[in-house]
């Protein structure tokens, strides 16, 4: 079991080892900017072979769908998820892939 104290035991109050998740406000644009960013490179590596603009449309399209979203903290958790399992619809099976019908 984990105490309570080897999860606060960062520099400084807890919390202020990552400033995008800190609970104590809505992240920042520039901290949904770099979600944007990370949930694209994330896609990147998990879809390598899927052109870069259908990688940024996905993601724009994801978190479009979260836009009105009260608590922020999550979307780009929840945008990722979205995108990938657009994305994976998107792709050819293995048997179409080889050229069987």
């Amino acid at each position: 079991m984990i105490s309570r104290a080897n999860i606060t035991d960062w520099p400084g109050r807890p919390g202020s080892h990552c400033l995008d998740t800190r609970p104590g406000g809505p992240p920042t644009p520039a901290a949904e900017q770099r979600a944007r960013e990370d949930v694209r490179a994330r896609l990147r590596r998990r879809f390598p072979g899927i052109p870069s603009e259908t990688l940024t449309t996905a993601t724009a399209e994801a978190f479009a769908c979260f836009a009105d979203a009260r608590v922020r903290h999550c979307v780009p958790v929840l945008a990722f998820k979205r995108a990938a399992e657009q994305l994976s619809r998107r792709l050819p099976t293995r048997g179409e892939a080889d050229g069987e019908p």
